[in-house]
């Protein structure tokens, strides 16, 4: 009888190492993966991307807010954000020249808004509903690129296309 308690005791004791082991374990990867999206979210954002082409340096007035939001597409999908980025901050003749209206988000010192290039319609569609929710509530799509703003002046959880205008070929508002 004794030696049958003896060998419960021990199978306690191996059982319960073992899930101290286990939980050891898996609180290590649960903290190796947030500290490595931590540092992923937390790297340098190279502000000159974002400069208008007539302007050196005004990339710098890009919004904090709209730049996290960014950060945050750019985790999720596993696509470079910034690498494609294609417009962002504005100057008044440069917003002219591409055609931007007159109250756009872009324009300095709002920089409030980016023009992301991509390089197909299936990644355009994935961004865009990823943006939504990420919390855009201002996105437009064109064929070629995304919209997106967080200006809160202007009207919220709208899409539109372009030409400006037009409906969207994809709306995640609706």
């Amino acid at each position: 009888m004794e030696e049958s308690n003896n060998n419960k005791l021990i199978y306690l004791a191996i059982g319960t190492f073992a899930l101290t082991a286990l939980s050891a374990y898996f609180v290590y990867r649960k903290f190796k993966s947030t500290k490595n999206s931590n540092r992923i979210a937390t790297r340098t954002i190279d502000l000159s991307a974002f400069d208008s082409p007539d302007m050196p340096g005004s990339g710098n007035c890009m919004d904090s807010g709209l730049l996290m939001k960014l950060q945050q597409l750019e985790m999720r999908t596993g696509y470079p954000i910034f690498d494609w980025i294609n417009s962002g901050a504005r100057s008044e003749s440069h917003n002219r020249k591409v055609g931007g209206v007159s109250s756009s988000s872009h324009k300095i010192p709002t920089c409030k808004a980016v023009d992301i290039g991509v390089p197909s319609t299936h990644i355009r569609d994935q961004l865009v509903y990823e943006a939504r929710n990420i919390g855009f509530k201002r996105i437009g799509v064109g064929k070629t690129f995304v919209h997106l703003d967080t200006d809160e002046n202007k009207s919220q959880y709208v899409a539109w296309g372009y030409p400006s205008g037009t409906s969207p070929d994809v709306n995640p508002f609706v």
